[in-house]
């Protein structure tokens, strides 16, 4: 065998090896296989924990940085409050318009946007339910918390901006 295929292929499974590791040390920023992994699954896509809603909500959010947070804690139907910025090191998410709630069922939680997920952190008893959802589904369920703050995803979610991500169509799309 020659030499240098070799040396080459030897050279192509180390890039390959270092390219793979970094991308499962890194991830792809959304926290839904690592909340799979750290929290007791009760159903599909929903998890419990024995902390409190900030607590569990700060984990996640010091594990992966959200696009935004709104704390909506305690709020009861019909009820306006400001959402709370992340106040984690190393900065956080800008001060937010205030959330208007209407007609909410539940009382509140702390709603962590992502640009592929939204993941609902609610109180439970003495702990927490945590919900994982996709840009749409998460929207919709939690709209009334949200609604008035988040902007609705777009076909691909959101942008690291918040913003609705998708590719435009019709007429002379895709030049």
């Amino acid at each position: 065998m020659n030499k240098k295929w070799l040396i080459g292929g030897i050279v192509v499974a180390v890039i390959g090896a270092i390219v793979l590791v970094a991308v499962l040390v890194k991830g792809d920023g959304e926290p839904d296989g690592w909340i799979a992994k750290k929290y007791r699954k009760l159903s599909l896509d929903t998890y419990s924990a024995s902390k409190a809603p900030q607590q569990v909500a700060e984990e996640i959010a010091k594990k992966f940085k959200p696009i935004d947070r709104v704390n909506a804690l305690g709020l009861a139907a019909g009820t306006s409050v400001p959402a709370v910025p992340m106040t984690s090191a190393g900065g956080g998410v800008p001060a937010a318009a205030p959330i208007a709630v209407a007609g909410a069922a539940q009382q509140g939680g702390i709603f962590l946007q992502y640009p592929k997920t939204v993941v609902g952190v609610l109180p439970d008893g003495a702990g927490s339910r945590i919900t994982v959802d996709g840009p749409d589904r998460g929207y919709r369920r939690y709209n009334s918390y949200v609604g008035s703050h988040w902007t609705s995803p777009g076909s691909g979610g959101w942008n690291r901006n918040g913003t609705a991500s998708f590719r435009g169509g019709g007429p002379g799309s895709g030049k």
